[in-house]
């Protein structure tokens, strides 16, 4: 009897060993899908959290997962909260009602970002659970996160997508006769739950910004050998393609809402067109003006584009 008591009790021990400390990750990530056209400009604004739990953390684990998720696509130019900042009061500002959007925009000095992704922790929970069969004790460490994100589009403030996701781990620890239990407080199972959430809706987000069509603006004009150069606020790192094709646009006046004022676009005006044929740098191209011209702070866009603007 005790033989068979003392080896009852190394298997125990052996088996709780290589059963204690599981961790069991949930996400579901689909492939993202191919870059069209050059990298658009996305910048993401400091997350809100609804919770109440983990508050300033939170929110910076959430926009240090998002950055990193769109940055590993390799689709998009980023900027973070630092270049951002007066524009995110714009954006404050006029969810408040403080200031209406018709006005908040100025024609011709649009922000360099094409949109802005706009999060909130909604939900944010842990706890503990436990099973009890005296020589054998169960333990769950579970940590959830409910994760909304809205797309802007900087120069309207019209949706482009808004998503959201859940995510859950959890962490088991096993003990038998006493042997196992790990017992240490997992630091890292709220940053899981966060990339679980986030996981969701990353390749829709991805995919929906993807078919945003490119903008950039004109930053510098010149003159050589009797043709016009404009410098464009993209660069290297956008992939601009040399020899694309390209159409510039005047911004003549603002499109409002007749009942509520809310801003619904601008007015254009096609003023020529311009062929890119040299980079001058990580954030600027150059073009040929091939037709018409240009003035600094006109939009440009791509010719298979044109006709969305």
């Amino acid at each position: 009897m005790k033989k068979s008591a003392a080896l009852a009790l190394v298997i125990g021990f052996l088996l709780a060993i290589s059963c204690a400390d599981k961790k069991i990750e949930v996400s579901n990530q689909p492939a993202t899908p191919k870059l069209i056209g050059p990298k658009k400009r996305v910048g993401i604004f400091a997350f809100k959290n609804k919770s109440r739990y983990g508050q300033d953390e939170l929110t910076r684990a959430a926009v240090d997962i998002l950055y990193s998720e769109l940055e590993k696509s390799n689709r998009f130019e980023l900027y973070e909260r630092a270049d951002l900042n007066e524009l995110e009061k714009e954006f404050d500002l006029i969810e408040s009602g403080k200031v209406n959007p018709a006005s908040a925009g100025d024609p011709g000095k649009l922000p360099e970002v094409q949109a802005v992704i706009i999060g909130g922790i909604t939900q944010f929970g842990r706890w503990e659970e436990g099973k009890d069969y005296g020589f054998y004790k169960l333990k769950s460490e579970i940590a959830e996160a409910a994760v909304d994100i809205r797309v802007v589009d900087v120069a309207t403030g019209r949706i482009i997508v808004a998503d959201s996701g859940m995510g859950r781990v959890e962490r088991e620890q096993e003990q038998t006769f006493g042997f196992g239990e790990a017992g240490s407080y997992d630091e890292t199972m709220a940053d899981q739950a966060l990339r679980a959430a986030i996981d969701q809706f990353i390749a829709n987000l991805i995919e929906r910004l993807n078919e945003t069509p490119w903008e950039g603006k004109v930053a510098d004009t010149d003159m050589s050998g009797g043709q016009q150069i404009i410098a464009v606020n993209a660069g290297r790192k956008s992939l601009m393609p040399m020899g694309a094709k390209l159409v510039i646009f005047k911004i003549t006046g603002k499109i409002t809402d007749p009942d509520t004022g809310a801003l619904l676009g601008y007015k254009t005006q096609s003023s020529g067109s311009a062929e890119v044929y040299e980079f001058s740098g990580e954030d600027l191209f150059l073009a040929r003006v091939t037709s018409g011209g240009a003035q600094k702070g006109d939009l440009v866009v791509l010719e298979g584009d044109a006709g969305k603007f």
